[in-house]
């Protein structure tokens, strides 16, 4: 079949679930298409990369400066999100009372630019990822927030995955790259820059659409839209099917455990009692320790992803990265440990050009030391215990949220992926942030009575 003519009927195919999702979710504002361009970007390749020689090396110096046009892209869309919440009359003071510890961790990083070797260029990632704050607000000021997050989410893994699977299938030159430190493993990476980016949007969209589609089976009052049903469980089964070929382990596991997340939480027994899901997970993990330690499971089980115990040379890795820090307190600065002659001085080790450590919680120690660390995780704890209260009362989006942190806080083991600019940060900085209009106006039926309840809880 003429690739063309694939790659055309998949467009229309795109086309017709976006249409369909807009007239699904009539109450959410067009302002999400701002944040849908945001997400796309950001969870597929950079926008000049499609007008890029694809085997252009990546060199220390075009890293450290960035791309001018790309940097224009970024900033047009983060003024039009601004636009939005100043139209809106969404106040900081607001959202620095509702989001006291996220409010602290950018407080520290945005001091780190004191201190940074290379303040510029901290000055100008800190800009970027604090703009995908200003999306998931745009999101949470929506006059609906739940359905707001699921037209971003749904569009965006509508655009994704069919568009992977006709690439990859259909356009090798663009669907699969070769990689590896010699160039000579093929990968699968469809819209996307690596097997590990197109793993992290298959990831949210197996998440995604499993929650939206028991969502959509709750709902009262309206009967199941077998059509818009069977669309997402399409898109559901594609969304499993690049995570196995993508080859992106640490993603793959993930989706098994925020299924497993997004499905406990509607089992009668946890129902009744939420409280017996830590018992089970604590009883879970000291029953997996006791055996890993008499079986050796976790070298099993690694090897039965087929990666060895170095974690594909992570665990090579680390120990170099961390001779590498001479600030353990502050860090380098935010996202700049990766930069100037320390990026140089890591390519002359690795003989490639690495620029993320591939674990979230040493990222954070190599940019903001003990200090950056320290806040990552309370501000982990503190969202835990807020999602858990949102569990027990039945927020809207609670599972989802659930399952989005502590898939972001098991995924951050092997990949770094806290303060990068992604699908699944975006959802992440979704679960952790909270923003309710104190003037009446409110995300639907009981939101008001539940952030009272919450507010007694805290």
């Amino acid at each position: 079949m003429s690739p063309l003519l694939v790659l055309t009927g998949g467009l229309v195919f795109v086309v017709w679930l976006l249409y369909r999702d807009v007239k699904e979710r009539p109450s959410v504002s067009p302002a999400a298409w701002i944040v849908v361009v945001w997400v796309v970007i950001y969870s597929s390749r950079p926008v000049m990369s499609w007008f890029a020689d694809p085997s252009a090396p990546l060199s220390t110096h075009s890293y450290d400066e960035g791309d001018f046009e790309e940097a224009l892209v970024s900033f047009a869309v983060i003024v039009a999100g601004l636009v939005v919440l100043w139209r809106r009359g969404a106040r900081l003071r607001q959202v620095v009372e509702q989001n006291g510890w996220l409010a602290v961790v950018y407080v520290f990083w945005l001091h780190s630019i004191l201190w940074s070797d290379y303040p510029i260029i901290t000055a100008k990632r800190l800009f970027k990822d604090l703009g995908e704050v200003a999306m998931v607000l745009v999101v949470l000021t929506d006059r609906n927030s739940v359905q707001a997050v699921k037209a971003v989410c749904a569009r965006c893994a509508y655009i994704g995955i069919p568009l992977s699977l006709v690439l990859i299938r259909y356009f090798p030159g663009i669907g699969r790259v070769f990689a590896g430190y010699n160039q000579d493993q093929l990968s699968f990476v469809g819209i996307t820059a690596n097997k590990n980016t197109l793993g992290m949007l298959a990831l949210v969209t197996v998440i995604f659409m499993l929650w939206d589609c028991l969502d959509s089976r709750r709902s009262a009052g309206r009967p199941t839209d077998w059509l818009s049903m069977g669309a997402r469980v399409a898109v559901l089964l594609t969304a499993w099917y690049l995570l196995v070929i993508s080859d992106s382990r640490t993603s793959l596991v993930c989706a098994v455990i925020g299924s497993a997340l997004v499905l406990a939480p509607g089992l009668p027994a946890l129902r009744r009692r939420p409280a017996w899901m830590e018992v089970w997970g604590a009883s879970a993990a000291v029953i997996l320790w006791a055996l890993n330690s008499r079986l050796g499971l976790q070298k099993r089980f690694i090897e039965g992803l087929g990666r060895d115990m170095s974690l594909t040379t992570r665990t090579d890795m680390w120990p170099v990265l961390l001779r590498l820090q001479d600030s353990p307190l502050l860090g380098a600065g935010f996202s700049t440990f990766w930069s100037g002659q320390r990026l140089v001085q890591i390519e002359q080790t690795f003989g490639d050009i690495v620029t993320q450590a591939h674990n979230g919680y040493l990222e954070t120690y190599l940019n903001g030391g003990l200090i950056g660390v320290g806040l990552l995780i309370v501000l982990l704890c503190v969202s835990y215990r807020r999602i858990r209260g949102q569990l027990v009362l039945g927020a809207a989006d609670a599972r989802f949220r659930f399952a989005i942190l502590f898939v972001a806080i098991v995924h951050n083991c092997t990949e770094a992926t806290f303060y990068k600019l992604s699908l699944l940060w975006f959802v992440t900085v979704y679960a952790i942030m909270d923003y309710r209009v104190s003037d009446g106006v409110s995300d639907g039926p009981g939101v008001l009575a539940q952030s009272r309840a919450m507010e007694k809880l805290a």
